[in-house]
């Protein structure tokens, strides 16, 4: 490093655990065996095997660290600024244990190993940090390998939407991220007409130019803080064009760039639309995730997107599609098996905004807008929360319970998955019914409607009592010919193949038929002949569904358990006093008068007892999973007894009320109301 570098680069070191404690001129002293580099996205800063010749400091970008188990390459580790990397080769000797690959352009500090070497001899505290830094990360690789997403920190939204459209959804997106996961958020407003998004806001906008850009210094994260204008509700927005980055400012784009992520725990950067120059170009290739934004008025601009945007971003599983609006038969084949967000959306919200100029409260407006640009907000924060609603027949009725006191209490639902009747309450939820109107479903059914209805089911007996129509009549009212991909909510339910003993995760297709899988209880229901298998209940092998949540993208895991051991189910009372110390009545000379062969235990109760004796071990062996395990006391209610589903509903809620200190601090926005 030249002389006259060195002390731009010395706050920066100052800040390093690495070198903490060290006085100025020492610092000097090591900023001047320092190289500093420039290197573009992708490339390795070492390869696993290769020799050990340098260390090297991240000064401004992302990496990971990648390592290679069984032939297979996975992420260990994410690296930001201030980062080390390559330091165990140079302790050990030994050659590399892995690769470290620039997910961004970056700037890096070089420390070659003799220079490293030298180092340490004059300063032998820094091993200290080492054996720290080293310890951390060994723990680190202990737990797990990095999840995908946590990376995620410059967000580039790409709209083909109304140019009012753009900025109400740029900033309904920015606020609620900041909302939902209490953490430092950037919004980037590169608009040709820069404060669109800060007018939507209800600020006054302040446009950042090119020469406020070239006079900060952007290696110093903070400085991107004295550009933008805080929000009362937590974002901070910052108004600039495309054309104060271009130009003769092109060469400070990735800086700029990496100052944003430096300096937040997310930036949202909204492109103007249209026409993409070299600005918008270079910040999509360099989004750790991308979302392409499309509406129906604007669906050619979006079908040119769907082939130039692809090839711009970072990697296809980054890029994330949003439709903004209904979504009209026509549009259905740009979306087909792309990962995608559908956000309800009407004219109604721009008529509301022109007329009040407030954007929280028009979108507020539209039922289902905001709650919808909540979820996306939690997806891309990592703060997804799933639910898994288990089976229990009658006894599922509890999880209604559990869903009217998580919605009283704002707690969100973001993924839900269920079993048996868990599978049924959890789509009619996902398709959009309140607990409310689950709940009136519910106690509609008691045993006059089974006796009208179930019984007309009866076929030959062979493969089980009632042939499953009538119920699947019954899911049909409510849920239609809906689609898993047609639901308000990713949804999952969980079946068992009666032939091979598999579990089946259903999650494509139609739902009242997977719903129906998996409520068929064996010998009651006929299997349902499902994609060439044949389906039962689902209790049989997943009763409580959260590993079904993990892979619908769930962080936070909630799950309802409602089996029980045996000893805590209900059953015919026997008597403590020797009969013939009892009052003599009908029911003790009935007693003395049947036979011990007809006392024992039903087949029937033998067999369901069997059945649930194994769910409540299954359940419980992998409720573990779970952050959050909602046990209902159900002790006094049968899995037949639909008729009460009011006292069950009511057991359910109890259950909720009792974990809700617990569910709160998992989710940040609640946190302070624990």
């Amino acid at each position: 490093m030249k002389p006259e570098e060195i002390p731009s680069w010395e706050p920066f070191l100052k800040r390093i655990p690495l070198f903490a404690g060290l006085s100025p001129e020492d610092l000097a002293k090591i900023a001047a065996r320092l190289q500093p580099l420039s290197l573009p996205k992708g490339a390795a800063l070492f390869r696993e095997g290769d020799d050990p010749d340098a260390m090297y400091l991240l000064v401004a970008g992302q990496a990971r660290r990648l390592s290679t188990r069984a032939g297979t390459e996975s992420v260990v580790a994410f690296l930001g600024r201030g980062d080390v990397a390559g330091e165990t080769g140079l302790l050990t000797g030994n050659p590399r244990t892995s690769t470290v690959r620039l997910d961004s352009t970056s700037e890096i500090l070089k420390l070659p190993r003799k220079d490293f070497e030298a180092i340490l001899r004059e300063h032998p505290t820094i091993l200290l940090h080492l054996s720290r830094t080293l310890a951390a990360r060994l723990i680190a690789q202990t737990s797990g390998p990095a999840r995908p997403g946590m990376d995620a920190r410059l967000i580039v939204l790409d709209p083909a939407l109304p140019r009012v459209d753009r900025a109400l959804l740029g900033w309904a997106l920015g606020r609620e991220m900041s909302v939902q996961t209490r953490k430092k958020v950037l919004l980037v407003d590169l608009s040709v007409d820069p404060g669109s998004i800060a007018r939507a806001a209800g600020l006054a906008p302040r446009s950042v130019g090119e020469e406020e850009l070239r006079s900060a210094n952007l290696r110093d994260p903070g400085a991107i803080g004295g550009l933008s204008q805080e929000h009362p509700d937590g974002p901070r927005i910052l108004s600039v064009s495309p054309a104060a980055l271009g130009g003769r400012m092109f060469g400070s784009l990735y800086p700029f760039l990496n100052a944003l992520r430096g300096g937040y725990d997310f930036a949202v950067v909204v492109l103007p639309g249209g026409e993409r120059g070299d600005v918008e170009r270079a910040a999509l290739s360099e989004a750790d995730r991308v979302l392409m934004a499309g509406c129906d008025a604007m669906r050619p601009q979006f079908r040119h997107m769907e082939t130039e945007v692809p090839a711009l971003a970072p990697e296809p599983s980054r890029v994330l599609r949003l439709w903004i609006g209904d979504l009209e038969p026509e549009d259905a084949p740009l979306l087909i098996g792309a990962e995608r967000v559908f956000i309800p959306w009407s004219e109604s919200i721009t008529a509301a905004f022109a007329a009040s100029g407030k954007a929280y409260e028009a979108l507020a407006a539209e039922k289902k807008a905001l709650p919808a640009v909540s979820r996306l907000a939690r997806r891309l924060g990592g703060i997804r929360v799933g639910l898994a609603l288990g089976t229990g027949a009658a006894l599922g009725h509890a999880t209604i319970g559990v869903l009217k006191v998580l919605k009283r209490e704002g707690v969100p639902v973001d993924v839900i998955a269920g079993t048996s009747m868990g599978s049924l309450i959890a789509g009619c939820y996902a398709a959009g019914y309140e607990p409310e109107e689950i709940e009136q479903l519910a106690v509609r059914i008691d045993k006059s409607w089974v006796y009208e209805n179930l019984f007309w089911d009866l076929t030959v007996l062979r493969s089980g009592i009632f042939q499953g129509e009538t119920l699947l009549r019954f899911i049909r009212t409510y849920l239609g010919s809906r689609e898993f991909a047609d639901m308000d909510i990713p949804f999952a339910c969980v079946a068992a193949d009666i032939e091979t003993g598999e579990e089946v995760v259903l999650k494509s297709g139609r739902v009242a038929e997977a719903i129906r899988a998996s409520c068929g209880l064996p010998i009651i229901f006929v299997p349902m002949k499902l994609n060439g298998r044949y389906l039962v209940d689902g209790g049989l092998v997943n009763p409580v569904p959260t590993r079904v949540l993990s892979d619908l993208g769930a962080d936070i895991m909630l799950a309802v358990h409602l089996t029980m051991p045996a000893g805590e189910r209900p059953h015919h009372a026997k008597p403590n006093k020797l009969l013939l110390q009892q009052a003599v009545t009908f029911e003790t000379l009935r007693q003395v008068a049947t036979p011990q062969l007809l006392k024992n235990p039903h087949i029937v109760d033998v067999f369901f007892n069997m059945i649930y004796t194994m769910e409540y071990e299954v359940a419980t062996s992998r409720q573990e999973m779970a952050h959050v395990v909602m046990h209902p006391d159900l002790k006094g209610f049968s899995w037949t007894e639909l008729h009460r589903a009011r006292e069950i509903i009511s057991a359910g809620e109890r259950a909720a009320e009792e974990a809700l200190p617990r569910i709160k601090a998992l989710i940040p926005a609640l946190r302070s109301s624990v």
